[in-house]
């Protein structure tokens, strides 16, 4: 094993794996003495490696018990993610030892998905992979996770795509049907993603204190915390006019039945086009358009994150940009 520079200046190791196979690995530094630290980590690593026994599994059984066992405790929109995943990555690694798989070779898999796909999929395929192989230790099959020295790829920032209230009124006056048009007025009114929406239940509602949980119970929310979620006057309204006629668990159904997820998503998504408005507009749009339209009336970045559930203030920071009022109000205070 051997520490070597490259001509972009960064040091590498060089090893040999135990088939014999010559391969090299970046310490990600151009400090030599950081290298060295890192040479000194991953030579404990591959001893802790060798001594440890694991289970010998092919990488692609083990993705197939993986996807079983998705099945079982995943949404029905997170196993597809995994499995468009998975698909793609066993075309690539092939028959492979499920220990043989490396950050190196996980690394050259992700560049080139970047170059065939693009970094929003090698992003998604790196947190499922992670989550794989994370699984794999846990049953014994691997000593270590091979994705855990590869840093998530940093993802340009986009602006979110919203209704502005003229495209919101064009919209529902294409929906005829009274149960849709009520969906996608209550989407907007509380922010709830979709799979949240279809699934809501009456025994979720509190009707003395207007609003509703989402308790992981019907299906489990992105974050897996319990949410409350205020009501407006105007998804009270919807859900007092529907409770008068209400026919089982379910708020929101089709002709009594429940919604289907793919369904709901391609009728909006006619609706749209038939409405003649932005044609990158779809259902999730109904979410952005909550924050956006509360931001835009004042409403702090803080409270709109609680509201929406965000694991994290700074994924609710994509709607700072609506406040720019702000920024034009500190900026004034130079001439006070």
């Amino acid at each position: 094993m051997i520490l070597t520079k490259r001509k972009n200046g960064r040091w590498y190791i060089v090893y040999n794996q135990a088939n014999g196979k010559r391969t090299g690995i970046s310490t990600g530094t151009k400090i030599k003495s950081k290298a060295l630290k890192f040479l000194s980590k991953f030579e404990k690593e591959l001893e802790n490696k060798k001594s440890q026994k694991t289970i010998p599994i092919s990488f692609i059984s083990y993705c197939n018990q993986f996807l079983n066992y998705s099945k079982s405790v995943h949404t029905v929109k997170t196993q597809e993610t995994y499995i468009q995943t998975i698909n793609y990555v066993k075309k690539y690694f092939g028959e492979i030892a499920l220990k043989d798989i490396t950050a190196l070779s996980l690394t050259k898999y992700f560049e080139q998905r970047i170059i065939s796909g693009s970094i929003y999929q090698a992003r998604k395929d790196l947190i499922c992979c992670n989550s794989l192989f994370n699984k794999a230790i846990a049953e014994g099959y691997i000593p270590g996770n091979p994705c855990k020295d590869i840093k998530r790829f940093r993802l340009p920032e986009k602006q979110p795509l919203f209704f502005t209230e003229l495209e919101f009124e064009k919209l529902l006056s294409v929906i005829k049907e009274p149960d849709i048009k009520d969906l996608v007025i209550f989407a907007l009114q509380t922010g709830l993603r979709q799979m949240e929406l279809i699934t809501l239940e009456w025994i979720q509602i509190n009707f003395s204190d207007k609003y509703l949980i989402l308790d992981n119970q019907n299906n489990f929310t992105k974050s897996k915390k319990i949410r409350s979620v205020p009501l407006s006057a105007k998804a009270m309204g919807i859900l007092e006019m529907r409770g008068k006629v209400k026919k089982g668990n379910l708020i929101f159904t089709l002709e009594n039945k429940p919604i289907n997820q793919d369904f709901i998503s391609r009728k909006f998504k006619s609706y749209v086009i038939e409405s003649k408005i932005n044609s990158q507009l779809h259902f999730h749009s109904l979410r952005h358009t909550f924050a956006s339209w509360l931001v835009q009336r004042g409403v702090s970045i803080y409270e709109v994150s609680k509201l929406l559930g965000h694991s994290s203030i700074s994924v609710t920071e994509i709607y700072s940009h609506l406040r720019a009022e702000d920024l034009r109000n500190a900026i004034d205070k130079l001439n006070d």
